[in-house]
């Protein structure tokens, strides 16, 4: 099972989700280059694959019991809980991006331009969307007539 980091999350997408998940030390090693891998090209974004990682180690410590020898005590249901909040953190952060703004119709050659652009998805709202167009009339000039 490989294992590594660079320490520099923006070098790479692995150590980018080992940042993200807390598995950046040697000694304790959560999840592999491989696993990360498999789940970078199934999920492809930084924070859904850091999701699903975060996940795949609160898995891990799912199946271990709780132990406890003498003062010492080894709680795994914890942190399976730990890990399964943390990939539901990271996942809202990725789901809370804020989406731009974009007004159409500012200026016409621009509206013209989105308007014959094939590869751009249709404007959710336009004037006179709510129109009844089966009392709509014939033409635009009988429409301003009626407008009063």
């Amino acid at each position: 099972m490989a294992w590594t980091y660079s320490g520099n999350p923006a070098d790479s997408t692995k150590d980018a989700v080992r940042f993200l998940v807390g598995d950046t030390d040697t000694t304790d090693q959560l999840i592999s280059d491989g696993e990360i891998a498999y789940l970078a090209t199934v999920h492809g974004a930084v924070n859904r694959v850091a999701s699903e990682a975060a996940r795949a180690i609160a898995a891990k410590f799912a199946r271990l019991m709780n132990r406890s020898i003498g003062g010492l005590s080894a709680d795994f249901a914890s942190k399976y809980r730990q890990y399964l909040e943390l990939a539901d953190n990271i996942l809202a952060k990725d789901e809370l991006k804020p989406v731009s703004l974009y007004i159409s119709g500012f200026n016409r050659a621009d509206k013209d331009a989105v308007e014959i652009e094939t590869d751009r998805e249709s404007t959710f709202g336009r004037k006179g969307q709510h129109d009844n167009l089966r009392y709509a009339p014939a033409s635009d000039a009988d429409w301003e007539y009626r407008r009063g």
